[in-house]
């Protein structure tokens, strides 16, 4: 949700049998990389589903560029969620996006719980009051508190704003500018704590971040907001760090514990090899701990790999790592 996704054209000629009777347009709709990109999908993913059960449909345009008009992303992204809950292709791809939509409602996939409030600063968001929207975040923040606002505010608010996404209710760049006033929002309450827990030796000493291709940061932001109240030392790299570099940063300042935040639009294969390569990488000693939307993190994970699974049992994990480290150090 932080950055625009880059714009991958997926020129290329129609193989035998594959798109052959693709309308020819002029350059309009969304290239098939950006689709991937965004929504969470390989573009090979795309090509045999347009094969195998004739959706998507993709224009072309004189140069050959697979584009996709809006509605079709729509029902992608349906079509994504509903994958995700366990629904099968061959179910979903052939319904129309009336027919996901119920499915979805009937799945309970994507459905918001009621509340007055978050719902009128969604409504703010949609009708482009900003200003009222970002005075509205700093307002709550500052009279709940850092906790009470990432939990109660932040994370519930991030869940709507990515349904109504899916939806189609909201637009990408609806997106960006949640986003961009909810991380400076958190940046302002979690500087000063960050500053007073700097040199304490607070442990774990945490690297928080995301792999190369996740560019989601708001998940990973909201962790170190918790993380730090629970008296970790905090080191945020950002998004799509390098493995290299992760592994030279922990290296270079004995961190005990890698952060991790995966969204359900990361490719499920880049997560599985990214864990892998990167345990492999690291010390044993160092942990890996991860988070987030994406479906891989409830399958098995590579031994060193803890999932926590949400922010609230942070407080609860960190424990079990200082009582650990604390009988180790006895032994």
């Amino acid at each position: 949700m932080t950055n625009i996704p880059e714009i991958d054209s997926g020129r290329e000629p129609p193989a035998d049998g594959e798109g052959g009777n693709d309308t020819v347009v002029p350059l309009a709709g969304i290239g098939i990389g950006a689709i991937a990109h965004e929504i969470g999908l390989t573009k090979d993913t795309l090509r045999v589903w347009e094969r195998r059960y004739g959706f998507p449909q993709p224009m072309r345009s004189p140069g050959g560029e697979r584009l996709y008009p809006q509605e079709q992303v729509t029902k992608l992204r349906l079509v994504k969620r509903l994958l995700d809950a366990g629904h099968r292709p061959s179910k979903v791809l052939v319904q129309s996006i009336e027919m996901l939509q119920q499915l979805a409602q009937e799945s309970g996939v994507g459905q918001d719980a009621p509340d007055v409030e978050l719902d009128r600063l969604i409504r703010m968001l949609r009708t482009g009051a900003y200003d009222d929207f970002r005075f509205e975040l700093l307002k709550r923040a500052t009279r709940d508190g850092l906790e009470r606002f990432v939990l109660d505010i932040a994370a519930p608010l991030s869940a709507r704003v990515g349904n109504a996404w899916a939806a189609g209710t909201l637009q990408v760049y609806h997106e960006h500018l949640f986003s961009e006033a909810m991380q400076v929002t958190l940046r302002t309450l979690l500087r000063p704590l960050s500053d007073a827990l700097r040199g304490r030796g607070g442990r774990p000493r945490m690297l928080l971040t995301t792999l190369t291709g996740e560019s989601h940061g708001l998940g990973i932001l909201m962790a170190e907001a918790i993380f730090s109240l629970s008296e970790c030392e905090c080191m945020g790299l950002g998004t799509q760090t390098p493995l290299h570099d992760i592994v030279d940063a922990v290296n270079a300042h004995k961190l005990d514990i890698v952060a991790l935040s995966f969204s359900a639009s990361m490719p499920a294969q880049a997560v599985s090899s990214g864990l892998a390569e990167l345990r492999n990488l690291l010390p044993a000693e160092v942990g890996i701990w991860v988070g987030g939307s994406s479906p891989v993190l409830r399958r098995k994970l590579p031994e060193g790999v803890e999932h926590v699974p949400g922010l609230t049992p942070i407080d609860e994990t960190v424990a079990t790592w200082r009582q650990a480290a604390t009988q180790a150090a006895v032994l």
